[in-house]
């Protein structure tokens, strides 16, 4: 669970950038729930156009990797597939 501090942390990030240098801090730190619970909170209150989304689960790939959390791994590779396809114009 992400402590109190990294909540306050996340009140403050001015944007999805900023909580994924953050998450990225973490993982460094072997903190990797901490960084995925990040990650997770700042993906839900980023708007759906925001351009940062595709490297914030990235980070949150490579943390979920990186702890063997298989199923959460998923989640974000599932989440950057479809991102990169939206955003593909051969995909028509």
């Amino acid at each position: 669970m992400i402590d109190s501090r990294i909540g306050r942390k996340l009140e403050f990030m001015s944007s999805l950038q900023d909580a994924t240098k953050v998450a990225a801090a973490l993982r460094g730190q072997k903190k990797y729930r901490d960084a995925i619970d990040l990650i997770e909170k700042a993906l839900a209150a980023a708007p759906p156009e925001d351009f940062a989304r595709l490297d914030a689960n990235r980070e949150g790939l490579r943390a979920a990797e990186e702890a063997g959390l298989h199923d959460v791994a998923k989640r974000f590779a599932d989440a950057i597939s479809l991102k990169e396809t939206e955003g593909d114009p051969d995909e028509d």
